[in-house]
Order: C-alpha cells, then sequence, then structure tokens
C-alpha cells in the first residue's frame, strides 16, 4: 500500500504581529482510498493564549486536553471551512492559483493566502521546532527583547534561559507576562505603528510585469518560487495575476 502524506501548522497571530503555531495537522492518504487527518495541539502555546478570543479550533473539544484528535475518511470542520471541495465548480481555478496540477485541500490551504472570514487561524507549512536560547538580552528594545522570546515560545520548541529548560508552566507564565508587558507598552505607546496584519493587501503587478513573469515561466528562466519572492507576492496571487491577464 502507497501513502501520501503532508504537514502543517495550524497558526493564530496576536495584536502585535507574533504567531503561535498552536497545533500540528498531519494529512495521509493511501492508495487503497482511505485517509486520515491526524491534530496535535500545543497545550503549551494554547494555555498562554486568550482561547476564548481565539474560539479553538473547529471541530475538536479542547477541554478534553487529548494529545492527538483522529479523524478517519472523514474531512473535519477545519479543512472543510477554509479549503474548496473536490465538488466546488471552481475547484479547478483555485488548485491553479496556487501552482496545483491536482485536488489536494492539504497542500491548497498552506499555500494559498485566502483567509477564512469566520476566525483568525491559518494554516502554514510545519517545521520541526528548533530550540531558542536566550542567555542575556540581544537587544537594548525590551519590548523587541519580549517579541523575541514570545515568538520563540509560540514556534513551539524548547526555550532554554540560564541554561534551563523552561518546563509547560514556565512557558505559560512567561508568555502571559511577556504579552500583558505588551498590552501595557501599547496602552502607554499608543502611536507605535500597528504590525502588519494576516491577511494580505493586493500587490499591483502591471500588464508589462505579469508579461514578464510568464516568459520567465515559458521558457523555464525562473520558477514561480522565485518570481514571487523576487516580487513580494505570494505564488497564488502570481497565477492570480496571470490568468487575469489571459495567460
Amino acid at each position: 500500500m502507497i501513502a501520501v502524506s503532508n504537514s502543517a501548522s495550524i497558526a493564530w497571530k496576536d495584536e502585535f504581529g507574533i504567531q503561535y503555531r498552536i497545533c500540528r495537522l498531519d494529512y495521509t492518504a493511501c492508495d487503497d482510498g482511505n485517509y486520515e487527518y491526524v491534530f496535535t495541539p500545543d497545550y503549551r502555546v494554547m494555555d498562554m493564549l486568550p482561547m476564548e478570543k481565539i474560539g479553538g479550533i473547529p471541530g475538536l473539544n479542547l477541554d478534553l486536553r487529548l494529545e492527538k484528535y483522529i479523524r478517519r475518511n472523514m474531512d473535519p470542520v477545519f479543512m472543510t471551512e477554509r479549503s474548496p471541495s473536490r465538488n466546488r465548480v471552481d475547484v479547478w481555478e483555485l488548485m491553479e492559483e496556487v501552482g496545483l496540477d491536482r485536488y489536494d485541500r492539504m497542500e491548497w490551504l498552506i499555500r494559498t493566502d485566502m483567509r477564512y472570514a469566520g476566525d483568525d487561524l491559518y494554516a502554514v507549512r510545519y517545521e520541526p521546532p528548533k530550540e531558542h536560547v536566550f542567555d542575556r538580552p540581544q537587544k537594548m528594545d525590551s519590548v523587541e527583547t519580549c517579541k523575541d522570546i514570545l515568538e520563540a515560545l509560540g514556534s513551539g520548541g524548547d526555550v532554554v534561559m540560564s541554561g534551563t529548560i523552561l518546563d509547560h508552566d514556565s512557558c505559560v507564565n512567561l508568555g502571559r507576562s511577556l504579552r500583558y508587558i505588551l498590552q501595557c507598552d501599547k496602552i502607554a505607546n499608543p502611536d507605535r505603528p500597528e504590525p502588519t496584519k494576516v491577511g494580505r493587501k493586493r500587490k499591483n503587478l502591471d500588464r508589462a510585469t505579469v508579461e514578464w513573469v510568464h516568459e520567465q515561466l515559458s521558457l523555464n528562466l525562473k520558477t514561480s518560487e522565485q518570481l514571487s519572492d523576487e516580487l513580494g507576492v505570494s505564488r497564488s496571487t502570481l497565477f492570480r495575476r496571470l490568468k487575469e491577464c489571459g495567460f
């Protein structure tokens, strides 16, 4: 039996622009037609966040505090709410917009820059957590230092301070404290620039640029990944602009 798999992280971005990976999501499909979604919540990250504001993960009863939530041969609510079904009229157009030549709702969700309107959760490609070591402050700006530590906590990797790996409760208490400090700073400094929102603004690519992109792709001079990075747009936006211009 042949199986293919893909992994994502369910993420949330707070009012300070800090991303938190609150749950790992693994998808496995077998050639006999069976498939499975496995949710692995990171309670250490969740417990430091206002879950009443986030709203939890749709379709999962997180009060059970299960290590894993498994959905076999059924599409979980998280997926059906924010990715196109196979029967959707424009499904193939949506797949093509992110560079897919097959139906793959998991990969589509990872690649797309579209966002579900019902909550602020989104999916990013899973990356194995890394260890973050903080021996001494690296920045003069205490606010930026708070953000650096919160980003480390939100990544799901081990956080080491003064040679000690922080346990669950230490991470939760530290994360809550740092968020409180940032909230106080925001009140004290209301003119501080707002962080970039999760949703992306539409990037303006003129006709000449789109024609150049089409030429680069047609002649295999550059990949869509290289072009999207160079132009500062997502791959889905790049393919959408190509389609709008008739390519």
